[in-house]
């Protein structure tokens, strides 16, 4: 059965659990693959089963939700109420269903697995995505030879957009694979996420290194492959926080007054330092100067701000295409996309200055439990100070990377980033990775030969 902190009424065995995890991560992260193999409405059905699964598991479960982010229903609730003024009402409302349920699975992962094991889960589903893109792209490359659309389209002859196909069939050509998620700044992003996990269990003790090493170049090839500007910023981003807080880990809590002012005093100069020479650093990033396109689609979506500031639109989390001021809003070289590419911007058209102070609150005091995680020591039963364990410093990494992606997706808001986000919100309140007692599985992990007895012995 499940180990939980605080310990649950209910109780759901460990491995449908993981089980759980995985497969919603694997699916979400997936990205296009899903809808693109199995039209729309196979994977409608294939997340509407993950979601009724993950319910189950709360039910049967049956976690306190009193130890559960506020911030994160008060925004959600927030959202629900933007269906009295939405302009886009019916949409609002499968929306809600849609972004509710989405929390719901990441309540019952937050609360039936600890953060050791949420770690194999990720690490899991993230490889898993990684190889299966790898293999898809060699396949399109060497049998297909040439760029494949999704199964529910038919493009015939014309001259369509690349951004509409499954896979250009580029994987020796030089160009920016796009692998299972059909896009190369969500393939990068899986691979910096993979990255991340392996290396903490690399430093866990929870894969072996031959192993590990051998994802870890997966990873990194995957991330040359991409060439993501916006993954790779996410990258040196999340090196830097690494730094900060294996520093800052050095000094008892109580002295850490000066090396917070320091940090600060980085960002101020990194942040003056990016500003001023924004034009060189563009030019390294490969970007134009307003960021590929971005630039006028944030004016677009500013445009529609400016008229309903206070409350927003309505609540739509990704636009639907088939309402015309959303779709047309910004088109670029024949593709109408749907977002405003940054996630603060988004929530702001369309929950407006309210949704967004309750979306900071969220934000805000998720980063700050996983900061407080990886650089605050933990206190075992005899209440001495535990050791730090590197997996302290996962939750951090990843949410630092989601939020960094952020600024240029509004990926966030939806899907894989919003369920893993609200995953770690959730489990950061349940408990701090310091202060969750050790558990069945959370060991480094033998070889499978030897888990066979492991589970024989603790029936």
């Amino acid at each position: 059965m499940t180990n939980t902190w605080p310990l649950a009424r209910g109780s759901v065995p460990e491995r449908e659990a993981f089980a759980l995890a995985t497969a919603v991560l694997l699916t979400l992260f997936a990205g296009d693959a899903v809808p693109n193999t199995l039209t729309w409405y196979g994977a409608a059905a294939v997340w509407a089963l993950e979601g009724a699964w993950g319910i189950s598991v709360v039910v049967r479960a049956r976690p306190p939700i009193a130890r559960t982010p506020r911030a994160l229903w008060l925004f959600l609730a927030w959202c629900l109420v933007t269906v009295l003024w939405s302009h886009w009402r019916p949409a609002t409302l499968a929306s809600m269903v849609a972004q509710v349920v989405c929390a719901v699975v990441a309540f019952a992962i937050a609360s039936t697995l600890t953060w050791r094991r949420i770690l194999d889960a990720t690490s899991l589903a993230f490889r898993w995505v990684l190889g299966l893109s790898l293999l898809f792209e060699a396949m399109v490359a060497v049998v297909v030879r040439h760029p494949i659309a999704p199964i529910w389209t038919h493009y015939g002859d014309r001259d369509v957009p690349d951004a509409f196909y499954f896979s250009r069939a580029e994987l020796f050509t030089g160009g920016r694979i796009q692998g299972l998620p059909g896009n190369a700044n969500l393939l990068a992003m899986v691979a910096l996420l993979a990255a991340i996990a392996v290396a903490v269990q690399l430093a866990e003790g929870r894969m072996r290194r031959t192993r590990a090493i051998g994802w870890l170049v997966v990873a990194g090839a995957v991330f040359v492959l991409t060439r993501s500007s916006t993954v790779i910023v996410a990258a040196v981003v999340v090196a830097a926080v690494l730094v900060a807080a294996l520093w800052m880990r050095r000094v008892p809590s109580g002295h850490r007054a000066p090396r917070y002012a320091g940090l600060a005093a980085a960002v101020v100069v990194v942040v003056v330092a990016v500003a001023a020479g924004r034009g060189p650093l563009l030019d390294v990033l490969g970007r134009s100067s307003d960021l590929t396109g971005r630039g006028t689609i944030w004016a677009a979506v500013w445009g529609l701000v400016e008229q309903h500031p206070v409350v927003g639109w309505g609540w739509i989390g990704y636009w639907w295409p088939n309402i015309p001021l959303l779709s047309g809003l910004a088109p670029r070289n024949g593709v109408e996309y749907l977002q405003a590419h940054d996630a603060t911007l988004d929530v702001w058209m369309q929950t407006g200055v309210i949704g967004v102070v309750l979306f900071a609150a969220y934000v805000v005091t998720t980063s700050g439990r996983t900061w407080a995680s990886a650089t605050r020591p933990g206190f075992g039963p005899d209440l001495r100070p535990r050791p730090f364990d590197p997996v302290t410093l996962f939750p951090l990494l990843v949410v630092v990377a989601l939020l960094v992606q952020s600024v240029a997706e509004s990926r966030l808001l939806y899907q894989g980033n919003w369920v893993l986000f609200a995953l770690i919100a959730i489990k950061s309140r349940i408990v701090l990775v310091t202060e969750e007692p050790v558990s069945v599985d959370d060991g480094p992990r033998p070889p499978a030969t030897e888990r066979a007895f492991r589970r024989a012995a603790n029936p």
